[in-house]
């Protein structure tokens, strides 16, 4: 609109001098790049191109290249530097395809000084499995893992120990054969922390607790802990690491040790819970006081009862020479008196006294 506005002014007097000043308002497009390729090896993307053509010698350029999140894509384009009534070119792109995938759920913990654990689960079968990892420079260097973790035969995971963890790493899953899928995951170690729960220790000073706990084994100055606790059955946060204690309450407590945000990103699990009360061993007390109690009561109830039914439990038994003697020996009431009461009484024979035969019957003839 001004440029219009200027010409119309302008035109009365020199039609030249309007064009030369609507030349000056015109912007040209840069050439874009040429010959974009793409290779990807080590968890590392190269791209490469030729400089546009029709360049002008004076032109000075530079160039953008966005990489795509989703896919192993690139966008460039040529920028003016130093170019008179130049702008930006229009976008190239170029894509590869991504390698087959031989695992999913890959993911990584590092939980102590120089040392991560990396865990995968599997899409298929695959005895052959190798992991290797390296720390991403110019001159890559990748060291296999020498302890897996494993399924039966089947490898799931990988413990490892090395001197280069806490920088920026490449970590590659592939077969023993060759020309198969490779498949790489670039990992930040520091953005990944998560130590074992720390071991919180409760203190009391005076009127108040004092809670302790321990720092994981790298790097203490990146550690902030986080407690929090009841009492009386309401949760609490406290904002120190000393508290009022109230006698009459029973204190849970928990802790958690979180990472810096200045060192990285993570934290641990929240730790199992403490206890404090007045008398935290009050139940070993009481076991100590009730038990004896009631082990007397009950040793004095089973001697009243054994006094009362000792003829019944414990029966009064002949000398077995005396009962043998009285079976051998028959007295005139066959009776015999051993101990107590009467303990044998012999079967008495029946003896018929009175016996008589009677005479043959004598068969008369008749009449």
């Amino acid at each position: 609109m001004l440029t219009k506005l200027f010409c119309q002014s302008v035109y009365s007097k020199n039609f030249l001098l309007c064009v030369s000043y609507l030349l000056c308002f015109l912007v040209f497009k840069l050439p874009p790049p040429r010959n974009l390729s793409l290779s990807w090896a080590h968890c590392s993307l190269t791209a490469k191109w030729s400089k546009p053509t029709d360049l002008d010698s004076g032109c000075k350029v530079n160039y953008t290249v966005i990489l795509c999140s989703n896919e192993i894509c690139i966008t460039i384009m040529t920028n003016p530097l130093m170019c008179e009534n130049k702008k930006k070119s229009k976008p190239v792109h170029q894509c590869i395809s991504p390698p087959k995938a031989l695992v999913n759920n890959f993911s990584c913990i590092y939980y102590s000084d120089k040392k991560m654990n990396c865990s995968w689960n599997f899409l298929s079968n695959i005895s052959d499995l190798q992991f290797h990892y390296g720390v991403l420079r110019e001159r890559f260097s990748q060291r296999p893992c020498t302890s897996y973790i494993t399924s039966g035969p089947l490898k799931t995971g990988c413990h490892m120990h090395s001197d280069d963890i806490a920088e920026k790493m490449c970590l590659i899953i592939n077969r023993t054969t060759e020309h198969d899928p490779t498949n790489s995951f670039v990992i930040e170690p520091r953005e990944i922390v998560k130590p074992w729960p720390p071991k919180l220790k409760i203190i009391r000073e005076g009127e108040y607790l004092h809670f302790q706990s321990s720092t994981p084994d790298f790097q203490p100055h990146c550690w902030q802990h986080m407690y929090m606790y009841s009492k009386c059955k309401e949760k609490v946060r406290p904002s120190l690491l000393r508290v009022p204690y109230d006698e009459a309450c029973r204190y849970t407590v928990r802790v958690q040790a979180n990472y810096s945000p200045y060192c990285g990103k993570g934290a641990s699990d929240w730790s199992e819970p403490e206890y404090y009360d007045v008398d935290p061993n009050w139940p070993l007390m009481v076991a100590v006081i009730v038990i004896p109690v009631i082990v007397s009561c009950c040793l004095i109830t089973a001697l009243v009862l054994f006094k009362r039914h000792k003829d019944i439990i414990l029966p009064a038994i002949p000398e077995p020479s005396l009962l043998f003697k009285d079976m051998l020996n028959s007295n005139n009431d066959g009776l015999s008196k051993v101990g107590v009461g009467k303990l044998y009484v012999p079967i008495k024979e029946v003896v018929e006294k009175d016996v008589s035969l009677e005479p043959k019957s004598v068969l008369y003839p008749g009449p």
